[in-house]
This record gives structure tokens, sequence and C-alpha cells, in this order.
């Protein structure tokens, strides 16, 4: 294979891919993906340093030259043309290229990964927030049930009261049931509050 046809091929690698100069740290050559991802031209970041656009905080710390492991793969980020901070997932490594010897450098966007992360621990933490919150109103019902259930026991109170007291937490109950299918929504719609009628709810306790 001649190099033509691994240019082709660096030039169509779905994967960001960037080759370094151990020594000094400039960018020799960024594939496409790569140079969409950083948000600059190609001419603007071959022959800088990589850590104006990889890694911002391992300057003095690369992990392959500075820290002699052999190989990376870990979270990092790209800092953007327009600043923004890009979560990817890279590996690096020491490569020859002819005689010269490279670190080469492979990495994917992980934003939406990100995403789904920080999601998920929002839905963890709000899922959290609704066992804590109905356990209060539960406790409650159980122990007017249970007060209902002795005063009947020892033939304390009347009909009337029992009866009133019965459907007093009747609602009670009906009205946890219908907060629940309100979270049972908001879940299903990735709100990230608890809805308004069960806080409201809460605070009648």
């Amino acid at each position: 294979m001649d190099r033509e046809e691994l240019q082709a091929i660096f030039e169509k690698i779905q994967t960001g891919v960037v080759i370094i100069d151990p020594s000094t740290h400039t960018i020799l050559d960024i594939n496409p993906i790569a140079v969409s991802l950083i948000g600059r031209r190609k001419d603007e970041i071959v022959g800088q340093v990589c850590h104006q656009f990889i890694c911002p905080a391992e300057r003095g710390k690369c992990p392959i030259t500075d820290l002699k492991q052999v190989i990376d793969n870990s979270e990092r980020v790209i800092i953007a043309g327009d600043g923004t901070r890009i979560p990817i997932l890279k590996t690096a490594t020491r490569a020859r290229v002819g005689e010269r010897e490279v670190l080469i450098e492979s990495f994917i966007d992980i934003r939406d990964r990100k995403v789904a992360e920080d999601r998920r621990c929002a839905l963890i933490g709000y899922i959290g927030e609704i066992v804590m919150r109905i356990r209060q109103p539960l406790v409650i019902v159980q122990q007017n049930l249970a007060d209902l259930a002795e005063k009947t026991l020892n033939g304390q109170g009347n009909d009337d009261e029992v009866r009133a007291g019965l459907l007093l937490e009747a609602a009670r109950i009906r009205q946890i049931a219908g907060n629940l299918a309100e979270v049972e929504r908001a879940i299903a719609e990735e709100r990230e509050d608890i809805p308004a009628a069960y806080r409201e709810f809460l605070k009648g306790q």
C-alpha cells in the first residue's frame, strides 16, 4: 500500500485522528473528522501545539511522553474554535511513520453519551426525591388507620367518627395515587422538577 492509499484511508476514517511530533507536541497532520470537531481550518491547526486544541490540562504531563504510558484510553476534552469544551474518548500511542516516530491520537465525540449520563443521574435523583417525599404522607395514612383500628378495637369513638376517619384516609390515598400518576407522566416527559400539585399536597400534610 503506497502513501497515497494510506492518506486516502486517513482522510476517510470516521474517527478523529491527529498525528503529533512527540518532542515538540506540534500537530503534523489531522484528518477531516478531527478538523470538524475542532472547528478551525486545517491550516490553522497543523503546526500548532496540540494542547491548544486537545487536552489543555495535560500541558507538561502528556500521558505518553511525560508519564511514559504506552497507551492512553480515557476521557479528555477538545477546545473547539468557539471555545466550547467537547468531551471525547481518546486513545494515544507511539508509532513510526517511515523513519519518524510520532504520536497518533484518535478520538470520538462523546457529547451524546455525556448528555445521556447526566439525564440518567438527574432521573435517579428525581426518583430518590419522589421516594423521600411520598414516604411522609404514606406514614401519616398508616398511622391514622392504625389509630382508627385501635379505637374500634377498644370501643372508642362512634360509627360516624370511624366512618369519617376512613373516608378521610381514603381521600388521602386517592390523592397520593393521583400524584403518583402525575409523577409517572413527569418521568415519561423527562421533566426535571417535582409536579407542582404534588408539592402543594405535601405542604398540606
